[in-house]
């Protein structure tokens, strides 16, 4: 049984809330006895007494149907909308739906004529509206009125899902690079698409880009992850889901994408050898995994390090470099890196960690393996002006090595 409304409706008179009740348990739409209905009107009677005038009120109501029925004019039911000051809706329509349908918040949001991918349901109120027509006879519709408002980022999962199966492989012809003796390291930390967007970031893109276009490289490498979108779902949470600003997380996708894809085309034209890695960062682990996992199908040819270990490890010819995003562990990142990769750190002559996180710039030399906490040329958000990380230099940072040594660090203002 559908839940049934005891109270008076709005423009119900006493009389007809009266008639409603007594005609409604003798058709056993609730459950109420007779005393607990005069309880509840605080009628004089007796239970007996408003059992027989129940039946007189049924006949009185079928009756007033038939003279309905055979009238020539139907009863209209007055359908409105109204914007709200807050720019959520309210709708008022008169639906033809089932008991499980009136239950159902994506059938009423489409009943309404709403998209149940940009709106969401606040609430709603079902009642049933019983209409007479001579044409249609007696029909049990219900009164349909809901509050509705705007999905803030407008996320249409499947819609995405169907680009990234779409998307066919870039393929760039190998180049064969004589002379080629140079490793690049495109590490851009604390991206935080959806704050910053790719008309921001488009003079960074061009400066990486006429870098990787200045000479032929033996290798590139590109580190990516590290909080490059800036929420992990489409409830505007980190991954740890804590809730931070709210933003339009396709387009953060998209814009994301065509920027790496743009970059990585440009390697595989300039580079022998071109080598992506995965860091998760703390406000996007899972989907900048989706992220890289999608680029990884894009640039098959490309070398790929997708797991998801806290700590990463890469070797180049007498160079190694430590990745890791910088949330976890950050006291002890030289010593938890010689517990994990101490031999090959020691066979190295170029020594180095980098890490994010904090959005500003640090160097230290411990040991003699410099740790470096990279700056970032994104927007400051909510969560880095309440906590004070503010006035940093914003800017991304490229390693140029030779064999054994860094020879050159090139700032992307």
């Amino acid at each position: 049984m559908s839940e049934y409304i005891f109270e008076r409706s709005q423009g119900e008179t006493n009389f007809r809330h009266t008639v409603r009740l007594c005609v409604d348990k003798l058709n056993k739409a609730h459950d109420l006895d007779w005393s607990e209905i005069i309880e509840m009107l605080g009628l004089d009677c007796s239970a007996d007494h408003l059992r027989k005038k129940g039946y007189a009120f049924k006949e009185f109501v079928e009756n007033e149907e038939i003279e309905k029925l055979n009238s020539e004019e139907d009863i209209t039911y007055k359908e409105t909308t109204e914007i709200l000051a807050n720019g959520s809706y309210k709708s008022d329509k008169l639906l033809r739906m089932s008991n499980e349908d009136a239950k159902n918040p994506e059938y009423i949001l489409k009943a309404h004529g709403f998209d149940v991918d940009e709106w969401e349901l606040v609430n709603a109120k079902n009642n049933i509206w019983n209409v007479y027509s001579k044409q249609d006879g007696v029909q049990q519709l219900y009164s349909s009125k809901v509050t509705v408002k705007p999905k803030v980022d407008g996320f249409n999962i499947d819609r995405l899902l169907e680009r990234i199966s779409q998307r066919d492989p870039i393929i760039v012809d190998k180049p064969n690079l004589e002379n080629a003796s140079k490793l690049l390291e495109v590490s851009l930390y604390d991206m935080h698409f959806g704050i910053s967007s790719l008309d921001f970031y488009r003079n960074h893109l061009n400066e990486i880009v006429h870098k990787i276009r200045s000479r032929k490289w033996e290798k590139i490498l590109f580190v990516i992850g590290q909080d490059l979108l800036h929420n992990d779902n489409f409830k505007s949470q980190t991954a740890n889901g804590t809730v931070i600003e709210k933003v339009d997380m396709e387009k953060a996708f998209d814009e994301a994408l065509l920027f790496y894809e743009t970059l990585i085309t440009e390697a595989l034209e300039n580079a022998n050898e071109v080598e992506t890695m995965y860091v998760a960062g703390n406000h996007d682990h899972s989907m900048s995994y989706g992220f890289y996992r999608t680029l990884e199908r894009t640039f098959p040819q490309v070398k790929s390090e997708s797991s998801p270990r806290q700590r990463k490890g890469f070797v180049w010819e007498n160079v190694f470099i430590g990745f890791t995003h910088g949330d976890k562990g950050a006291n002890r990142l030289v010593e938890n890196f010689l517990s994990e990769y101490g031999k090959l750190i020691a066979k190295a002559d170029v020594k180095e960690i980098h890490s994010g996180h904090l959005h500003t710039e640090i160097t230290k030399d411990k040991f003699g393996i410099v740790q470096r906490t990279l700056a970032t040329a994104n927007k400051t958000d909510d969560w880095h002006e309440d906590n004070g990380f503010v006035g940093a230099m914003k800017r991304f940072q490229l390693f140029e090595y030779s064999p054994s040594s860094l020879d050159a660090i090139y700032y992307i203002n």
